[in-house]
């Protein structure tokens, strides 16, 4: 089970409870040091059993309430689901073992091995294009030799510099270098990530299997693909002396990615998708095929050879593993906990109820587990609120998660009310994005026959999206259809204006960029005939001029 606190400091708002029960008895102390002797002058004479029975229990109910508040407010969750991410584009990080026995001399054409990966990654990257790369150096703790750049050029000329003398750092940890590279990619990023490993399998530290887990938790597939001969050879260590063995450690590596594979099983149960990870030697006829498939299917499906790459209509939706948040429960349970207390403490119960008090108590017991074991609308509704708090937040990535749960899940059951719902915030969420067609295409999914609030919050964003776009007249109409939905909305009035302006306004300009084109050239206009007849006259004086001028010179010579 996965169990994690997200601001433990919150915590030590439980130490709250030691004057708040000590104010309470001290309070208790004094009242029935008060009525103590003035027993008699009250009307019931079980008014000081009442308040000594419903004491403890109501001050119990009340600190348990706290103790759930604190506990919501310190983002206490366990359990885990998978939740539907969609991503657009594609990052790519490319981790290179670089320690001396790369240099071994067993690769194909007598070349070492970070040479030969070095010239494999640099194939690979020939048929990848619109695509954001990154270099880690697995060597030490890891490190990012460059961040994710689509200057393909810039890790080229990294590629080729690549030597084991790059870093003083002893060790070979593969494990570091493939957390260093989920660590590159940012949080909130829209792009389908995926880490190729090029490496012959030697690693010191045993952190290999943990990363693999991580990467599946984040479902990014990771390849490793493997340099060298499986036949031992000597190389030279770091001191510059020591000769070591050294050999392509297939089966090391395929008995990381099984263990992995088990263990993340263990944790997080069976994924909607297989995870992604998978060895391949790099002397393998057609490995370079293979990875360029996996990394293709990653977005849509079909292998390489037949992809148009575009990065911004690749899209791809990617099963991350996120612990279950339970601050909704712990709310809940507050409220429940604190109305126990008020029926326990604060209503005046006779006499002759207080032996069904177990009767109370059983039903308060039931409603929480009721309220707690939610119908599906409830715990959607839950969803979304959560989804509402995170893009409060600018967490979008998380709200997208749970508005795209929330919608399949209504779609299934046929709620379509609640599936409208949550279209519309899963399209603000991508609009806040900028991830703008994504938007237009879950407005256009929301049902015409929905509230008309959302119909008419569905129709002024298609109109803001169609003016983001240039198109005008489209966003003038989304406008007018808004209006008619809800003619009160002044922004909706203005905006279609504006849009209406924009449309006369690139109406004028063309017909002035027209007019020149349809003059015939071949006529020019009455100023242009009196510019020509003056320089012509002017032209036939000086001639005449010239002429006489030559005669005189002529008779003079």
């Amino acid at each position: 089970m996965n169990f994690s606190i997200e601001r433990p400091w919150v915590l030590y708002g439980l130490l709250l409870l030691i004057p708040y029960i000590y104010f309470m008895f001290s309070r208790f102390a004094r009242i029935m040091k008060t009525l103590g002797p003035h027993r008699s002058l009250a009307k019931d004479s079980a008014v000081l059993t009442r308040t000594k029975s419903s004491f403890v229990p109501r001050t119990i109910l009340r600190a348990l309430a706290w103790v759930m508040i604190v506990a919501g407010a310190a983002g206490i969750s366990w359990g885990a689901n998978y939740v539907p991410v969609q991503k657009n584009g594609r990052a790519l990080s490319l981790v290179f073992d670089i320690s001396y026995s790369m240099e071994a001399e067993d690769a194909p054409g007598d070349m070492t091995r970070l040479t030969a990966a070095a010239n494999y990654a640099d194939s690979l990257l020939e048929h990848i294009p619109n695509t954001s790369v990154s270099v880690v150096l697995a060597k030490g703790e890891g490190v990012v030799a460059i961040p994710l750049t689509e200057d393909i050029e810039a890790v080229r000329t990294l590629l080729f510099s690549l030597s084991p003398n790059l870093m003083t750092a002893q060790g070979t940890s593969l494990g570091k270098g493939i957390q260093t590279a989920i660590n590159s990619f940012p949080v909130q990023a829209s792009q389908a990530a995926a880490i190729w490993l090029f490496t012959d399998g030697e690693e010191t530290d045993g952190t290999l299997v943990n990363a693999l887990v991580e990467a599946m938790k984040f479902g990014i597939p990771v390849t490793i693909i493997g340099f060298g001969s499986e036949r031992e050879i000597s190389v030279t260590a770091g001191d510059g002396k020591t000769q070591v063995k050294t050999a392509l450690r297939s089966d090391s590596l395929e008995q990381a990615i099984a263990s992995a594979k088990e263990k993340f099983v263990q944790k997080a149960g069976e994924s909607p998708t297989n995870p992604e990870i998978f060895y391949i030697d790099a002397s393998v006829l057609g490995s370079a095929n293979t990875v360029l498939d996996s990394f293709a299917k990653k977005t849509n499906g079909t292998s390489w050879q037949n992809q148009i790459y575009n990065s911004e209509e690749e899209s791809s939706v990617v099963y991350e593993l996120e612990t279950v948040d339970r601050h909704n429960l712990f709310i809940l349970l507050a409220i429940v906990l604190i109305a126990a207390s008020f029926i326990f403490g604060e209503l005046t119960i006779p006499v002759s109820y207080l032996k069904k008090k177990r009767i109370v108590t059983s039903s308060v017991i039931a409603m929480a587990f009721l309220l707690t074991g939610c119908t599906e609308n409830v715990s959607d509704g839950a969803k979304i609120l959560s989804g509402r708090l995170n893009w409060n937040r600018k967490k979008y990535q998380e709200s997208v998660a749970s508005f795209m749960t929330v919608a399949e899940n209504a779609e299934e059951r046929g709620d379509s009310s609640v599936k409208d719902y949550a279209l519309y915030n899963l399209a603000t969420t991508y609009m806040m994005q900028n991830e703008n067609e994504a938007a237009e295409k879950r407005f256009k999914e929301i049902s015409p026959d929905a509230d008309d609030r959302i119909r008419f919050s569905t129709l002024y964003n298609l109109g803001i999206l169609s003016h983001r776009n240039g198109d005008y007249a489209k966003a003038a109409d989304y406008f007018k259809r808004a209006l008619l939905v809800d003619s009160t909305n002044m922004n909706a009035k203005i905006n279609l204006e504006l849009s209406q302006n924009e449309v006369e306004t690139h109406a004028r300009v063309q017909e002035q960029v027209l007019t020149p084109v349809t003059q015939n050239k071949d006529e020019p206009d009455a100023s242009e005939n009196s510019l020509y007849s003056t320089i012509k006259e002017d032209e036939q004086n000086r001639w005449k001029n010239q002429q006489q001028e030559t005669e005189s010179s002529e008779l003079d010579y």
